[in-house]
């Protein structure tokens, strides 16, 4: 009886010790999910913060460049119209105005890529390089009619946080025009850096 006793006994105990096994492993199971998801969702939100200042600097230099381009040919129709003539010297302080404009953006466009970074945003290194080409006109090479030189249309960013890793795709082919227009796709893949790396 008491053997019967004992074995009962014991058996209720292992049950017990199993299903605490069973739970703590849900539990860790659960806390790593959760682990998981705070990272994507980190991730994606660098990603919609950095792509909401690139926005805003590609659309303030666009607006800036289609005001420089058409007050370039404003001045070329005007050599014509000698009644124009006067207002050539405010269109050359137009041009100007609007430079220095493009010139004060960029610091303030790259101090908020650098709170990011500090915010602990994995940031691509090479959002770094100013999608505009830096030179000695008011900070920038410049084409004929004087808009800051972009150097291409489309280019990708990557956001690495293992495992996730997002890249976002930019088209500002239609940037320069007074309502710019710049396309974003992002796409999300589950990622390792070893793969990353070597697929480079």
């Amino acid at each position: 009886m008491r053997n019967q006793k004992g074995e009962a006994t014991l058996f209720c105990v292992l049950i017990l010790v199993a299903l605490s096994g069973l739970l703590t492993l849900c539990a860790l199971e659960l806390q790593y999910s959760f682990g998981l998801l705070k990272k994507r969702t980190h991730l994606i939100l660098c990603v919609k913060e950095t792509k909401g200042e690139l926005h805003r600097y590609l659309k303030h230099m666009g607006r800036l460049n289609w005001l420089i381009k058409n007050t370039t040919r404003a001045q070329a129709v005007a050599v014509f119209f000698p009644p124009l003539w006067p207002h050539v010297a405010n269109a050359f302080k137009l041009k100007k105005l609007a430079k220095t404009f493009q010139a004060a953006a960029t610091p303030l466009y790259f101090n908020k890529v650098r709170d990011l970074k500090k915010r602990g945003c994995p940031i691509d290194p090479r959002i770094y390089l100013n999608p505009y080409e830096l030179g000695s006109d008011y900070g920038f090479k410049r084409t004929l009619d004087g808009a800051a030189r972009i150097r291409k249309t489309k280019w990708t960013y990557h956001f690495l946080e293992k495992p996730y890793f997002l890249t976002l795709n930019v088209d500002a082919a239609e940037a320069e025009a007074l309502y710019p227009k710049v396309e974003y796709r992002v796409e999300e893949k589950l990622e390792t850096l070893s793969s990353l790396l070597s697929s480079r």
